[in-house]
């Protein structure tokens, strides 16, 4: 029997391994739902969040619900981002170490078990280089797998050592970072009857037995911590969005038939992970799969053999009954099969049961080694079964390299998911792409039209392309802001969108009220106090444009198209002392500027200071021709005589 006791350069090399794969993640930026819940999460760089993350539900210090409590998660972000800074590198580093080290564990637990050591360091290496495990690794977000996994692997292995109620301490801990690892509450169960016969067998039964109760006081430990912190057991329903998982408005029995079929996809990619696709439509208008369609038949057909398998293995005593009735039950609670979850793809879900798989590939081969006699064979095929999954796995982390890879490939992959096209036309808006994200866009709305960030960034993307002899893209635009108002009454930057629109087509008058409108419900919001002080402008309200105008220069005092309609609204307001004080400034910002000579001039010609009027006329011309335009349009310059270059040049 192979001794237990590990050896130093299988761990190296299955640590190498894991890492070299995932290299290349030290270079990708955030995506994603790392946008929000790290990249702009304020309150993660409070100075005690890395504690106060045990008050608060997952998504906290984002405009997201409070369904899951993973507080663990949260405080690792916190330390993360303090220890090695807060961007993208720091985060992705710790991701890759944290999957290295869950390979490593994997070694260990199976020599726990007594696998030979190279058979060990095939599942290991499974675990490692396996594609099931790259989005879970590349995205940052999904450390949420990562760390209950570390949790889970060191639990298992204070079981399989014989610390009980070391491994309820760390059940406690793999269920503050994520709700499916609940699946490990079996392990120890199950361990009771796996026991051989013997004396031996009733101290190790009271140590499992006991083990069992340590665990089931973890999940005790984590409810309470879960109620304290006021986060309900699970999402409620109202809380998981249609857009990102269809599947939880289709009734019944639809949603179970679907979920059945999307589960069959899910497992298969376990064992044939050459590219996990759905082009299937979910949702309250999808048809939805037949009770005797090929994708449901499959899906539960291949949930029952792998149940009864569990069970037979159970029964017979075969501690493989351990590792896959834990990769079955670690996935359930994300298939959408019990109840609908927040996501609708994401295979980080395979995370948990990768690694339950991993664990029986590493029995199981290790007990073919033990029956053949030609181990160099066996050696062969698995490196290079080994090595055609690391080649997949590299290529799948790429999907994750940028927004625009990343939703490309769903576009690709799940044709008929919303929340794809929606997101990738996001990604092309932030490009400057406006043109090239109206067509994603419209196939966002096509799929689900009660998309309210659709609707938005629709608006948004008609209004950026939008020209002047295009009234009717502007039409369109308020029409998709409204529509999304109508979905998303909180959504002020669509009434934003809209008034500035309504600007755009010289409806000054409309534009105020849904300026007024935002600001109501975001007070201070720049964007809509600019748009109100130009509605007012334009309407030749001067008196009320010019605070307005006042406050916004005092924030950006070196933009001139700020500067120009302050002037202007003190101007034609009256307030000739305050108009002289800012033109003068304004010609000591802009020098070159002839614009604001003229409205310099004007004041002075209000004044009765003629001579002055026209000198500062003359400079104007001096700068730019065009002011003897500007001179026809207002009635200051009544009875002046043509302006002429100053004699003495510009003045500085």
């Amino acid at each position: 029997m192979p001794s237990p006791r590990p050896r130093f350069w299988p761990y190296l090399i299955v640590a190498l391994v894991a890492v070299a794969v995932h290299l290349q993640t030290l270079w990708f930026p955030f995506v994603f739902d790392d946008e929000w819940l790290v990249a702009g999460n304020a309150f993660l760089r409070e100075p005690w969040s890395a504690l106060t993350a045990f008050a608060h539900h997952f998504w906290h210090g984002t405009p997201f619900g409070a369904g899951y409590y993973r507080p663990i998660v949260n405080s690792s972000f916190a330390l993360n981002g303090r220890v090695l800074g807060w961007g993208p590198a720091g985060f992705h580093l710790v991701n890759v170490l944290l999957h290295a080290v869950n390979a490593m564990l994997v070694l260990r637990l199976l020599r726990r078990y007594s696998v030979g050591i190279g058979a060990a360091t095939f599942g290991a290496l499974l675990f490692a280089v396996h594609p099931a495990a790259a989005w879970p690794v590349g995205s940052i977000v999904a450390r949420v797998d990562l760390l209950p996994a570390l949790f889970i692997l060191l639990a298992w292995g204070a079981l399989a050592g014989g610390e009980s109620w070391g491994t309820g301490l760390f059940f406690a801990a793999a269920l503050l970072c994520k709700e499916s690892a609940i699946a490990f509450l079996g392990v120890p169960f199950l361990a009771l009857r796996t026991m051989r016969n013997g004396t031996a067998r009733d101290a190790t039964r009271r140590t499992v037995a006991i083990a069992a109760v340590a665990c089931v006081a973890g999940l005790a430990l984590a409810l309470a911590a879960r109620r304290l912190a006021g986060v309900p057991l699970a999402p409620p329903p109202s809380e998981i969005d249609p857009l990102i998982n269809p599947l939880a408005g289709m009734p019944q029995p639809g949603r179970l038939l679907a979920a059945l079929a999307l589960s069959g996809r899910y497992l298969l990619y376990l064992f044939l992970p050459v590219r996990f696709t759905d082009p299937a439509a979910y949702g309250p208008g999808a048809a939805g799969p037949g009770p005797l369609s090929a994708g449901v038949i499959f899906g539960a057909l291949l949930l029952l053999a792998w149940g009864l398998t569990v069970v037979l293995l159970w029964l017979r005593r075969d501690r493989l009954s351990l590792f896959l009735g834990f990769s079955l039950a670690s996935f359930l609670p994300a298939s959408n099969l019990i109840v609908p979850v927040a996501s609708l793809y994401a295979q980080n879900f395979l995370y948990l049961p990768l690694l339950g798989l991993s664990l029986a590939a590493g029995d199981v081969a290790g007990r073919l080694l033990e029956r053949l006699r030609v181990p160099r064979l066996p050696a062969a095929i698995a490196a290079v079964v080994l090595a055609l999954l690391a080649a997949a796995s590299v290529a799948e982390a790429r999907v994750w390299s940028d927004a625009t890879s990343l939703f490309t490939a769903w576009t690709e992959r799940f044709p008929q998911y919303p929340l794809g096209w929606s997101r990738l036309g996001v990604a092309r808006l932030g490009q400057g792409d406006a043109a090239g994200a109206e067509p994603l866009l419209r196939e966002a709305l096509r799929l689900y039209e009660p998309n309210a960030e659709g609707h938005y960034n629709l608006g948004l993307a008609l209004l950026m392309t939008a020209g002047a002899d295009q009234p009717q893209r502007l039409e369109e635009g308020i029409k998709e802001s409204r529509r999304a108002l109508e979905l998303s009454p909180d959504l002020v930057q669509a009434r934003v969108n809209a008034s500035n629109a309504l600007l755009l087509l010289g409806r000054s008058a409309e534009a105020e009220p849904e300026a007024r409108a935002a600001l109501a419900a975001a007070p201070g919001l720049r964007p809509a106090r600019h748009i109100l002080a130009e509605a007012l402008f334009q309407q030749k309200r001067y008196a009320d444009a010019a605070p307005l105008f006042r406050d916004l220069v005092a924030e950006s005092p070196h933009d001139a198209n700020l500067r120009s309609p302050l002037v202007v609204s003190l101007i034609d307001a009256g307030l000739l002392d305050e108009a002289r004080t800012e033109a003068e400034a304004a010609r000591r910002e802009f020098p070159d500027m002839a614009w604001f000579d003229f409205c310099l001039a004007r004041v002075e010609a209000r004044s009765g200071h003629r001579q002055a009027a026209l000198d500062l006329l003359g400079r104007a011309v001096e700068r730019d021709p065009q002011t003897r335009d500007w001179i026809g349009k207002v009635p200051d310059f009544a009875g002046y005589p043509e302006p002429r270059p100053s004699a003495a040049g510009p003045s500085r």
